[in-house]
């Protein structure tokens, strides 16, 4: 149960400024939720790591392994912890949007030898794995592991996928067909029977026959598939921009080939909401400027949006991206260009109905100054934005701090610049009292109280 006495010390697990004897006190005797608010976070003091790493409860080491902020050297001791659960955390990649600091090339092998196959797995989603671990993986006894080794490996060796092919797992073996049917077409035919069709009628080569057959599938979905399908003859691309399915009309007008006009001729429809996925062989080719030109330029707006999930897109398209009249377009750019426009990710967060639009507000280019001039806005998000601004004053902040949304006064009360009484203030208000004890300005005898009130010290 969260009583108010608990949200202050889980903001407190997360105060950036809370001394380390303090910290050290929550890791040893604070209920695991709030060793989990505590580890998660960035700034830790490197001994409170050591000792969580070393703490009896194997949830506690997990949550370790799991943050990308924990010193590398702490987390490559946790792979030889005997919990397996925990090892299987050290094996997968750390749970945090920046790329962390990757394991060193022994304890990554000594992970692709755990004698537990889960940890082995697990260990098949870290995008570090040199090629000699991913082949050992590649090779491993247990079927699952072999699968994900191959699933996950961007772009596995012709003699790895050819020994793959030979695999006693049927499913390794379908993968493998798929991988290798670019090379071999005569995968084609067992692919497209071995299960359903509508998994591979997009990517396998595909003969006239096939193509044929495909095309006249009675499933709309199967069709749909074939009308992404690259290898798809010219005069059966012109029999399905007429299929009666809209679903398959779409996907026609989507191929890459086809000029504006023959677009333009086709029946299909995108509206606002609806989502569009790339065909999966548009992934590889994320960084060919000129489709992506082609693509960002359509008069298609299922193709800019296409173009928006590139992050190698020059500057002056992102600059075009940026403006489309396509909300999704703008939404896709700001979540997936490295180098999107400031203007552009304010918008998002002030705009958007989806809980990610705020997930880049942390972004360099993300605009700080002259946000202050949101402070008296209508819109709750846009007043919080406010607080970003590095010239907003004392008084505004606390006049924030004062707001009636409670996700503003929530937000004003970690801003630094908060007067210390007006910050104890809040420590007594239920919404913003987790953001009070995590404010930095913090008396460190008020994070005291708040441990003494929890029997902590």
């Amino acid at each position: 149960m969260r009583t108010l006495y608990s949200v202050r010390l889980e903001g407190l697990a997360a105060n950036p400024a809370a001394p380390a004897d303090l910290l050290l006190l929550i890791l040893e005797r604070a209920e695991p939720r709030m060793r989990n608010a505590l580890l998660r976070r960035e700034g830790v003091p490197d001994a409170v790591y050591e000792a969580a790493a070393r703490h009896p409860d194997p949830r506690t080491r997990r949550l370790v392994a799991t943050t990308g902020h924990a010193p590398v050297s702490v987390r490559a001791r946790l792979a030889d912890d005997p919990d397996p659960v925990v090892r299987r955390a050290v094996a997968a990649a750390p749970e945090h949007r920046e790329p962390a600091k990757p394991l060193p090339g022994d304890v990554l092998a000594r992970l692709a030898a755990d004698p537990d196959a889960q940890v082995r797995d697990a260990l098949c989603d870290n995008a570090a794995l040199p090629a000699g671990v991913r082949a050992a993986l590649a090779a491993d006894p247990d079927a699952k592991v072999r699968l994900g080794a191959l699933w996950t490996w961007p772009e596995p060796p012709d003699e790895v996928v050819d020994a793959a092919l030979g695999d006693p797992d049927p499913a390794v073996r379908r993968l493998a067909m798929r991988l290798a049917c670019h090379r071999r077409p005569e995968f084609a035919a067992p692919l497209l029977a071995s299960g359903p069709a509508f998994a591979v009628a997009s990517t396998v080569p595909l003969d006239a026959g096939q193509a044929r057959e495909l095309c006249r599938d009675p499933r709309p979905e199967t069709r749909a598939a074939a009308a992404a399908n690259p290898h798809l003859p010219p005069d059966l691309v012109e029999v399905l921009a007429a299929d009666p399915e809209p679903a398959v009309r779409l996907a026609v007008s989507l191929r890459p080939e086809l000029t504006e006009e023959q677009r333009a001729a086709i029946d299909y429809h995108v509206g606002p909401d609806d989502r569009l996925r790339p065909p999966e062989w548009f992934w590889a080719r994320l960084d060919d400027i000129g489709l992506m030109r082609r693509y960002a330029t359509s008069a298609h707006v299922g193709l800019r949006r296409f173009a928006a999930h590139s992050p190698h897109l020059p500057a002056d398209l992102v600059a075009r991206l940026a403006a489309d009249d396509d909300f999704a377009v703008r939404l896709l750019l700001s979540e997936h260009h490295p180098d999107p426009p400031g203007e552009l990710l304010l918008a998002m967060a002030l705009e958007s109905p989806y809980f990610t639009s705020l997930d880049r507000i942390g972004h360099p280019n993300f605009p700080r100054a002259g946000l202050a001039r949101l402070a008296g806005s209508a819109d709750a998000t846009a007043r919080a934005l406010a607080l970003r601004d590095p010239a907003l004053t004392a008084g505004l902040a606390e006049r924030l701090s004062r707001d009636p949304d409670a996700s503003v006064r929530a937000a004003a009360a970690r801003d630094e610049r908060l007067p210390v009484p007006r910050l104890l203030e809040l420590l007594d208000d239920p919404d913003a009292a987790g953001g009070a004890a995590r404010n930095p300005g913090l008396p460190e005898a008020a994070m005291k109280r708040i441990l003494y009130d929890v029997a902590i010290i």
